[in-house]
């Protein structure tokens, strides 16, 4: 029974550090999208200045929705994990109570 618990303890652990490393992973993606752009006298670069931040513009709010979704997926893990660790602990001090 020990190990069980301890095997669905460490698997949440695991899940939640995937959840975790894919979050940062996100947040680097908006980080490295382009806000603002210089103007430019130039109008073909202006254009392409232009459509290359309006593209910047979708990628911020595609990634912005699935930061969004995996701060859920995270906080309801950690929630998850929380009581795996519970669990583990608990049974850990029944057996050792018994012995």
């Amino acid at each position: 029974m020990r190990a069980l618990t301890q095997m669905i303890r460490d698997h949440d652990m695991a899940r939640l550090q995937r959840l975790t490393a894919a979050q940062n992973l996100t947040r680097e993606k908006l980080a490295q999208l382009p806000v603002r752009a210089q103007m430019n006298i130039d109008p073909a670069l202006f254009s392409v200045q232009q459509a290359h931040l309006h593209w910047s513009a979708q990628q911020m709010m595609h990634l912005n929705l699935l930061l969004a979704r995996q701060r859920a997926a995270l906080i309801e893990q950690r929630a998850k994990t929380a009581r795996s660790f519970g669990r583990a602990d608990a049974v850990a001090r029944l057996l050792d109570h018994k012995t």
